[in-house]
């Protein structure tokens, strides 16, 4: 007790000191119920009174009015030099301590890892751009508006545009290319190999018609990403992707992604060494008009940082204090 005789309220949110014989039901202002922390929010969990400020947090005037209590707490947590609360139970608190840290630096798994194709979906809007202009690029191809030297898009097939229309020449490979455990191999003809070499080379196994196209490599290109809810969510911004050119795999570590976009006028290699595991079985790709959206299901419910593997940053475990 204070000299002049007054007590330290400790209910949250007021804190300051009161006469005994003068506490009344409208002594104190106080929030009865705990903090509850949030996508950076602070919130009072009895009135949804929010900041993402900590300051403005605590000076949040209580909602709630009774006698003030100088019983003290069990547990006091200090969150500023004369401001206390009491924490509600340990399980319910989110508790800082620093950034996450990549499990990848832990993982002593040598043996070798199993890619996996993720499943590639489209939305309506993207399906009709690619039809009209396919049909577009298809009546050019008739006209003879293909420039000559252009190279036919079909996997397998190195032919190039000399201004003949030959028909039914094409001979190509029309399934998706597979990887898996380490070996290369076209859905349509399973003919498997440990090289990508040869994997490259490989005949096709279907003849068709040519359909030839002005083709470029982009080495860069417009991408950003986030992490939200288990899931890693990486967004590459394009017009004109085509899904059935779409070869992202991923063993959980490392994504791999390749498509052709412009209506097959560019294509796209993309590698990311992943910051943390993800679950590949569990991922997808949803090709939409203007973007390539991939959701990695992450198998580690923890936030990242950042979306790469940085061997200076995450290569080295943290010092126990």
């Amino acid at each position: 007790m204070a000299d002049d005789g007054k007590l330290q309220c400790y209910h949250k949110g007021c804190g300051l000191m009161f006469n005994p014989t003068e506490n009344d039901n409208e002594a104190c202002t106080y929030h009865p119920g705990g903090p509850y922390f949030h996508d950076a929010y602070k919130i009072w969990t009895c009135c949804e009174k929010k900041s993402v400020d900590f300051g403005t947090w605590l000076n949040y005037k209580g909602c709630t009015r009774g006698k003030h209590s100088n019983e003290k707490p069990v547990d006091i947590v200090k969150v500023a030099a004369v401001k206390e609360i009491r924490p509600e139970k340990e399980e319910d608190v989110i508790v800082w301590k620093g950034l996450n840290k990549s499990v990848k630096s832990e993982n002593k798994d040598g043996n070798a890892r199993t890619q996996v194709n993720l499943n590639v979906e489209t939305t309506p809007g993207a399906t009709a751009a690619i039809e009209k202009k396919l049909k577009e690029l298809s009546e050019a191809t008739e006209s003879g508006d293909v420039q000559i030297g252009a190279p036919c898009r079909n996997n397998g097939c190195t032919q190039l545009f000399d201004g003949s229309k030959t028909a039914g020449d094409c001979q190509h490979h029309p399934g998706a290319a597979i990887f898996h455990e380490g070996m290369k191999y076209w859905s349509c003809c399973n003919k498997k190999t440990s090289n990508f070499g040869a994997f490259l080379e490989q005949v096709g196994c279907t003849k068709g018609d040519h359909k030839f196209r002005n083709n470029e490599i982009v080495s860069k290109i417009r991408e950003d990403w986030f992490s939200s809810n288990g899931t890693v969510t990486v967004n590459i911004y394009c017009r004109g992707a085509l899904p059935e050119t779409a070869n992202i795999v991923s063993d959980g570590h490392i994504l791999r992604v390749n498509f052709k976009h412009g209506f097959g006028n560019a294509s796209t290699e993309l590698e990311y060494d992943l910051w943390d595991e993800v679950e590949p079985e569990e991922s997808r790709v949803v090709v939409g008009e203007r973007k390539v959206e991939i959701s990695l299901k992450q198998k580690h419910p923890i936030g990242w940082p950042r979306l790469k593997f940085d061997p200076e940053l995450d290569g080295k475990k943290e010092e126990e204090v």
